[in-house]
């Protein structure tokens, strides 16, 4: 069976989910990969933003059709996405393949860190590999924390799980970022770990807001056509 990860922070619990066989979460993970490989396909990574349920399957992914591919990505993946009647499907000039429902709030992602660095120094770099770690440094910054309390973002948790496996075969992502958006912080992840970030947003019966974010880490590349 294929071995693959998505990685998936809700605020301060991170998870690492790798279904090398059928789960709870196996049919969104099914979704998630064929979102991932028409990203594979031309060579690209990129965000999707939905409104989802942050139930408690891990992971969650949005309704995806099965489409022949239509040469330009873009088109490929809006197509696989045309249950959501608001998700538009875009491409920076960079490269980067942007999914976001357009009616789910943002403000979140377009929140400026005044500074963040994934630069770890003591008995912490030892286990400072992957995605998830470096996911933990975003979500767990003061400010980030703060503007979710002020603006009522869920979940509200004063503690966080360490993923169970400390990816010490992973790289090490280093860096500091000034003046940077949560997006922007995200799409930096993506630059060592190629795939895409996740950002489900959720409002539950009494109008509460959660969001919950994630990364699918593309854990192999495309093999092409002999």
């Amino acid at each position: 069976m294929a071995s693959c990860r998505f990685v998936v922070a809700s605020v301060f619990a991170l998870l690492s989910v790798c279904h090398g066989q059928a789960g709870q979460g196996f049919p969104a993970w099914v979704r998630l990969g064929q979102i991932d490989r028409a990203l594979r396909s031309a060579h690209v990574s990129g965000s999707l933003i939905y409104q989802g349920d942050c139930g408690v399957t891990v992971p969650e992914a949005p309704p995806v059709r099965t489409v022949p591919d239509s040469g330009r990505v873009t088109d490929t993946l809006q197509k696989m996405l045309a249950a959501i009647p608001q998700m538009r499907v875009t491409q920076e000039r960079g490269g980067l393949v942007r999914m976001t429902q357009t009616d789910v709030p943002t403000d979140l992602l377009n929140f400026e860190l005044p500074r963040i660095s994934f630069d770890v120094s003591g008995p912490a770099a030892e286990r400072f590999h992957g995605p998830n770690m470096a996911l933990q440094v975003i979500l767990m910054s003061p400010e980030v924390k703060d503007f979710r309390k002020t603006h009522n973002i869920g979940p509200f948790d004063d503690g966080f799980l360490l993923p169970g496996n400390p990816e010490i075969d992973k790289p090490v992502l280093s860096g500091e970022l000034e003046n940077v958006t949560v997006s922007q912080a995200l799409d930096y992840v993506l630059q060592t770990f190629p795939g895409f970030w996740v950002y489900e947003s959720c409002v539950d019966k009494e109008g509460n807001r959660t969001v919950r974010f994630g990364f699918f880490e593309r854990q192999f590349p495309l093999k092409k056509n002999p």
